[in-house]
């Protein structure tokens, strides 16, 4: 009889406890959010358009728009759809409400940030997108390319929708960091790797591949891998190239020759973007 009756007590104890733990969660409100910070593993994690940026956390991207009446930048929204990590963003020039991300898990997603919806999805891309930019030369079209290429062009509505495959980027002999499409020549795009070289293509001219090394590293086997490329937008050749070590330097795509270099004051010192 003792027994049960211990038996009988341990359940009415562990059912009051239950009751309590339910009367403390029904008092639990939710006063603030602490945002994951930028994920350091993928290059082209930022982003920004007018009043907005954006970064990538492993599985969510956080959006930020600027508060004018306060002169500050406040979380507007948090973008989760990938299931696993995000590779790159790139938001659309041509409309302020749209970019485009991407991820390990072979997916590319089209969100609209005004109505904090996703609005396209590519399924099953072939190869991971590690690298993706919107297309200036289309309205609605996003490029991407895995490590080694090729470079794929895909085109969301419209007749020609779907997905194309650059007709020249592709089988690089070093994997490709980043890329970037010219904003005033149709089509020309340059691709940054991972052996420090650069490769150029344009529409009516020879494509140049795997040029315009840093001088420390010719006939060697060293990496220094492409962290960020711009280009500058008062010319149509000229082209900021940083490398993760060398420095960043300043040359003509069409003549593929350095004008200058910028050498870093301290060994310690690398450039992530520009």
């Amino acid at each position: 009889m003792a027994w049960m009756t211990y038996i009988s007590n341990w359940f009415e104890q562990d059912d009051w406890y239950e009751g309590l733990q339910r009367a403390n969660m029904s008092q639990v409100r939710q006063v603030g959010l602490l945002a994951a910070g930028c994920q350091p593993w993928n290059r082209d994690v930022c982003a920004a358009s007018g009043d907005r940026f954006a970064y990538c956390a492993t599985l969510a991207i956080y959006v930020y728009k600027l508060d004018h009446r306060y002169n500050e930048f406040k979380l507007h929204a948090i973008m989760s759809e990938h299931k696993k990590t995000i590779t790159a963003i790139s938001w659309c020039p041509h409309n302020p409400d749209l970019f485009a991300s991407g991820s390990t898990d072979n997916l590319v997603i089209i969100w609209d940030v005004a109505e904090q919806k996703v609005i396209a999805k590519l399924d099953n891309t072939k190869g991971m997108p590690a690298s993706l930019s919107w297309c200036w030369n289309a309205d609605d079209a996003v490029a991407f390319a895995s490590h080694r290429g090729p470079l794929f062009i895909w085109t969301i509505s419209g007749p020609e929708s779907g997905v194309t495959v650059h007709r020249e980027a592709h089988s690089f002999l070093s994997d490709i960091c980043t890329f970037r499409w010219h904003a005033q020549k149709r089509g020309k795009v340059v691709f940054g790797h991972l052996d420090g070289t650069l490769s150029i293509f344009q529409p009516g001219s020879k494509s140049q591949k795997h040029v315009l090394r840093p001088e420390s590293l010719e006939g060697t086997d060293e990496e220094d891998p492409v962290t960020a490329l711009e280009w500058d937008p008062l010319s149509t050749d000229y082209l900021l190239v940083a490398n993760l070590h060398y420095g960043i330097r300043l040359v003509d795509s069409e003549s593929l020759y350095c004008i200058t270099t910028f050498n870093f004051p301290s060994a310690a010192a690398s450039v992530q973007c520009l």
